[in-house]
């Protein structure tokens, strides 16, 4: 349930996700354009016994036992991290290391190995390719010294990268598509959250808090929003509890909105979607038929009158409650105002209150 919840809260923002999608893939692109391309070149390096050095083939063996320890080939690959030989192969190519900011260096040891692979990373690729393989040159010259059981030689030599390894905007793009996306779905969600209890509030303004029906500001609003269409098939009708009156003032508050809340549930449950129910006065309701000529609004409030006329059981008094409700419905007039049709409604309603409990004024009814 919460799920589908979700689903619908997303459903309803989709736009804030594909915006920020959008956002970020036109973002990833417009950064790759301008980005400065970076290659990197790698040389590869084999740690193995000096034959020449070892004495007979037991001391090779046990050479190798020796070379299987980490720490061994750890320490070559530490000797092309050394900033001593990166210092000293920047000096004997006659570089300038601030013309080297933009580069960077790395040995790893490939697993169950004795290699070590060597990259050097920057903005030019003959350069990279020449540093990855000086570096190199001058690393296996220091343990040349340093080491004479092992020999550290050169299996692949680095060659001039043709392609950088970033920026790739197909790539970025497709990244910043999921960042971007998830992003939004986080937004959409926490505009849905912060919304929803601002939707609540300004819905509960528009309500009575007694009855839960629309109190008589908006539904004025309404009915002038509909005169003002010229909506000819337009009824009003006001709806008067008669056996509510000597009560309104003496029940307890609890008491009166369940008795309230009941009547405007009941007249929603005869009604149709459209149809709007207002809390008109104390005892008062008024209900705006769109949609409804007179004779159809008078068969439909006849509904309505009679679900109400049905006896309501209230605890505190020790009896049944008779509402005894008077209905007064006028039907639009070609010209008629939102004044015009309540002074009609309500002139249909006192004849009503005289005339056994419903009554009409039609359209072509004078007033």
């Amino acid at each position: 349930m919460e799920l589908k919840l979700y689903f619908q809260m997303l459903k309803r923002s989709w736009w804030i996700i594909a915006l920020a999608a959008l956002c970020a893939i036109g973002a990833a692109l417009l950064s790759a354009y301008f980005a400065t391309p970076i290659y990197v070149a790698s040389a590869r390096f084999i740690v193995s016994p000096n034959p020449s050095y070892l004495g007979g083939e037991s001391n090779v063996i046990y050479s190798l036992d020796t070379l299987d320890k980490r720490s061994v080939i750890t320490t070559y690959a530490e000797v092309l991290n050394s900033p001593r030989i990166y210092s000293e192969t920047v000096a004997s190519q006659n570089l300038a290391y601030k013309d080297l900011s933009q580069y960077s260096h790395g040995a790893v040891v490939l697993p169950d190995t004795n290699i070590v692979d060597f990259s050097v990373q920057g903005p030019d690729p003959e350069l990279v390719a020449l540093l990855a393989n000086s570096i190199g040159q001058q690393a296996v010259k220091y343990t040349q010294s340093l080491y004479q059981v092992y020999d550290m030689t050169l299996l692949d030599p680095a060659t001039i990268p043709t392609k950088p390894i970033s920026p790739r905007p197909l790539q970025d793009a497709a990244v910043a598509l999921v960042i971007g996306s998830v992003i939004g779905i986080a937004l959409a969600l926490a505009r849905e959250l912060i919304q929803a209890p601002i939707v609540n509030f300004m819905q509960q303004r528009k309500l009575d808090v007694v009855s839960l029906a629309v109190n008589r500001a908006t539904f004025e609003e309404n009915l002038e929003d509909a005169a003002f269409a010229s909506a000819v098939d337009l009824s009003l009708c006001i709806i008067h509890l008669n056996g509510l009156t000597d009560y309104i003032n003496v029940l307890p508050q609890p008491t009166l909105e369940t008795i309230l809340r009941y009547v405007t549930q009941t007249m929603k449950n005869q009604l149709r979607g459209n149809d709007m129910v207002g809390r008109w006065s104390e005892v008062e309701f008024a209900v705006l038929l769109s949609e409804t000529r007179g004779n159809a609004a008078l068969n439909t409030m006849e509904r309505v009158r009679s679900s109400l006329s049905i006896p309501i059981h209230v605890d505190i008094l020790g009896e049944e409650l008779q509402l005894h409700p008077k209905v007064g419905v006028a039907e639009y007039r070609v010209g008629d105002t939102a004044k015009s049709l309540v002074a009609n409604t309500n002139w249909a309603l006192e004849i009503a209150k005289k005339n056994g409990g419903m009554y009409l004024l039609s359209a072509t009814q004078p007033v």
